[in-house]
Protein backbone atom coordinates (compact mmCIF):
# COMPACT_ATOMS: atom_id res chain seq x y z
CA UNK A 1 0.00 0.00 0.00
CA UNK A 2 2.55 2.20 0.96
CA UNK A 3 4.36 1.60 -2.72
CA UNK A 4 1.17 2.68 -4.37
CA UNK A 5 0.46 5.43 -2.35
CA UNK A 6 3.69 7.18 -3.48
CA UNK A 7 2.21 7.70 -6.96
CA UNK A 8 -1.65 6.85 -6.45
CA UNK A 9 -4.80 8.89 -4.37
CA UNK A 10 -5.96 6.59 -1.56
CA UNK A 11 -9.63 7.51 -2.69
CA UNK A 12 -8.74 6.13 -6.21
CA UNK A 13 -6.81 2.69 -4.71
CA UNK A 14 -8.42 -0.32 -5.64
CA UNK A 15 -8.03 -3.85 -3.70
CA UNK A 16 -7.04 -5.10 -7.10
CA UNK A 17 -4.50 -2.72 -7.37
CA UNK A 18 -3.30 -3.14 -3.88
CA UNK A 19 -3.31 -7.23 -4.42
CA UNK A 20 -1.50 -6.77 -7.53
CA UNK A 21 1.61 -4.80 -5.92
CA UNK A 22 1.72 -7.10 -3.24
CA UNK A 23 1.29 -10.14 -5.60
CA UNK A 24 -1.44 -11.51 -3.48
CA UNK A 25 -4.94 -12.91 -4.22
CA UNK A 26 -8.08 -10.85 -3.59
CA UNK A 27 -9.18 -13.60 -1.38
CA UNK A 28 -6.26 -13.90 0.63
CA UNK A 29 -6.56 -9.98 1.14
CA UNK A 30 -10.12 -10.12 2.52
CA UNK A 31 -8.57 -12.98 4.92
CA UNK A 32 -6.59 -10.44 6.78
CA UNK A 33 -8.27 -6.96 5.92
CA UNK A 34 -12.04 -6.17 5.51
CA UNK A 35 -11.39 -3.33 3.28
CA UNK A 36 -8.55 -0.79 1.84
CA UNK A 37 -9.45 1.20 5.25
CA UNK A 38 -8.43 -1.31 7.26
CA UNK A 39 -5.51 -2.12 5.61
CA UNK A 40 -4.82 1.64 6.04
CA UNK A 41 -5.27 1.67 9.76
CA UNK A 42 -2.86 -1.48 10.67
CA UNK A 43 -0.55 -0.16 7.92
CA UNK A 44 -0.63 3.49 9.79
CA UNK A 45 -0.96 1.96 13.07
CA UNK A 46 2.77 -0.38 12.49
CA UNK A 47 4.35 2.98 10.66
CA UNK A 48 3.52 4.91 13.79
CA UNK A 49 4.73 2.44 16.17
CA UNK A 50 7.95 1.84 15.06
CA UNK A 51 8.34 5.91 14.83
CA UNK A 52 7.00 5.57 18.42
CA UNK A 53 8.94 2.64 19.42
CA UNK A 54 12.20 3.85 17.92
CA UNK A 55 12.16 7.55 19.51
CA UNK A 56 14.03 8.09 23.33
CA UNK A 57 11.95 10.91 23.48
CA UNK A 58 9.07 12.95 23.59
CA UNK A 59 10.76 15.21 21.58
CA UNK A 60 12.37 12.68 19.08
CA UNK A 61 9.48 11.01 18.42
CA UNK A 62 7.27 14.34 17.04
CA UNK A 63 11.00 15.12 15.20
CA UNK A 64 10.70 11.36 14.04
CA UNK A 65 6.74 12.06 12.74
CA UNK A 66 7.70 15.45 11.14
CA UNK A 67 11.17 13.88 8.88
CA UNK A 68 8.87 10.90 8.29
CA UNK A 69 6.19 13.02 7.10
CA UNK A 70 8.77 15.54 4.81
CA UNK A 71 10.49 11.94 3.62
CA UNK A 72 7.18 10.64 2.41
CA UNK A 73 5.69 14.12 0.77
CA UNK A 74 3.97 12.12 -2.35
CA UNK A 75 2.53 9.74 0.43
CA UNK A 76 0.95 12.50 2.35
CA UNK A 77 -0.41 14.08 -0.64
CA UNK A 78 -2.06 11.03 -2.06
CA UNK A 79 -3.40 10.30 1.86
CA UNK A 80 -4.34 14.16 2.47
CA UNK A 81 -7.92 15.40 0.40
CA UNK A 82 -8.20 18.39 -1.78
CA UNK A 83 -10.60 19.06 1.78
CA UNK A 84 -11.04 18.82 4.97
CA UNK A 85 -15.01 18.07 3.98
CA UNK A 86 -13.58 14.08 2.47
CA UNK A 87 -14.92 11.26 3.91
CA UNK A 88 -11.04 10.43 3.82
CA UNK A 89 -10.23 12.85 6.10
CA UNK A 90 -12.74 11.97 8.52
CA UNK A 91 -11.70 7.96 8.29
CA UNK A 92 -8.04 9.70 8.58
CA UNK A 93 -9.49 11.18 11.41
CA UNK A 94 -11.01 8.02 12.96
CA UNK A 95 -8.40 5.93 12.18
CA UNK A 96 -5.33 8.27 13.91
CA UNK A 97 -7.76 8.17 17.45
CA UNK A 98 -8.01 4.29 17.31
CA UNK A 99 -4.93 4.04 17.01
CA UNK A 100 -3.82 6.26 20.04
CA UNK A 101 -6.62 4.26 22.08
CA UNK A 102 -5.37 1.01 20.81
CA UNK A 103 -1.56 2.31 22.33
CA UNK A 104 -3.55 3.56 25.64
CA UNK A 105 -4.74 -0.14 26.33
CA UNK A 106 -0.81 -1.65 25.63
CA UNK A 107 -0.24 0.56 28.01
CA UNK A 108 2.90 2.60 26.79
CA UNK A 109 3.69 5.21 29.63
CA UNK A 110 6.51 7.00 28.05
CA UNK A 111 4.65 8.86 25.61
CA UNK A 112 2.94 11.78 27.12
CA UNK A 113 -0.32 11.89 24.21
CA UNK A 114 -0.55 8.48 25.07
CA UNK A 115 -0.82 9.51 29.27
CA UNK A 116 -2.68 12.23 28.86
CA UNK A 117 -5.94 10.55 26.88
CA UNK A 118 -5.03 7.80 29.47
CA UNK A 119 -5.48 10.30 32.44
CA UNK A 120 -8.29 12.25 30.64
CA UNK A 121 -12.54 11.64 31.88
CA UNK A 122 -13.15 10.69 28.44
CA UNK A 123 -10.32 9.02 26.49
CA UNK A 124 -12.00 8.87 23.27
CA UNK A 125 -12.74 12.08 22.81
CA UNK A 126 -9.08 13.01 23.88
CA UNK A 127 -7.74 10.56 21.64
CA UNK A 128 -9.93 12.60 18.84
CA UNK A 129 -8.60 16.11 19.76
CA UNK A 130 -5.20 14.81 19.65
CA UNK A 131 -6.13 13.40 16.20
CA UNK A 132 -7.73 16.55 14.81
CA UNK A 133 -4.50 18.53 15.64
CA UNK A 134 -2.50 16.22 14.11
CA UNK A 135 -4.03 15.98 11.17
CA UNK A 136 -4.96 19.65 11.02
CA UNK A 137 -0.64 20.30 11.62
CA UNK A 138 0.59 17.85 8.53
CA UNK A 139 -2.95 19.08 6.54
CA UNK A 140 -1.76 22.61 6.71
CA UNK A 141 1.68 21.89 6.07
CA UNK A 142 1.21 19.88 2.65
CA UNK A 143 -1.67 22.68 1.60
CA UNK A 144 1.26 25.08 2.10
CA UNK A 145 3.65 22.83 -0.27
CA UNK A 146 5.55 22.15 3.08
CA UNK A 147 7.46 25.55 2.36
CA UNK A 148 7.66 26.15 6.18
CA UNK A 149 11.46 25.36 7.25
CA UNK A 150 11.38 21.90 8.52
CA UNK A 151 13.15 23.14 11.99
CA UNK A 152 10.43 25.30 12.20
CA UNK A 153 8.09 23.54 11.65
CA UNK A 154 9.11 20.66 14.37
CA UNK A 155 9.34 23.21 17.01
CA UNK A 156 5.84 24.32 16.00
CA UNK A 157 4.82 20.21 16.32
CA UNK A 158 6.46 19.70 19.64
CA UNK A 159 5.62 22.83 21.30
CA UNK A 160 1.94 22.50 20.48
CA UNK A 161 1.92 18.53 21.78
CA UNK A 162 3.44 18.98 24.63
CA UNK A 163 1.36 21.95 25.33
CA UNK A 164 -1.55 20.57 25.15
CA UNK A 165 -0.68 16.76 26.72
CA UNK A 166 0.26 19.70 30.02
CA UNK A 167 -2.85 21.06 30.02
CA UNK A 168 -4.95 18.07 30.11
CA UNK A 169 -2.62 16.16 32.75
Amino acid sequence: MLTLLEKNSFEHLTVDQICNEALLHRSSFYRYFSDKYDLLEQTLDAQISQIVDSGESEEDIIKQFVLYINDHKNLIRHLASSNSHSSLYTEMLRIFSQVILDRCKRGRTNDVVIEAVQKSDNPEMMAYVFSGSIIGAFYWWQKNNYDVPIDEFIKFAKQSVLSMSNSTL
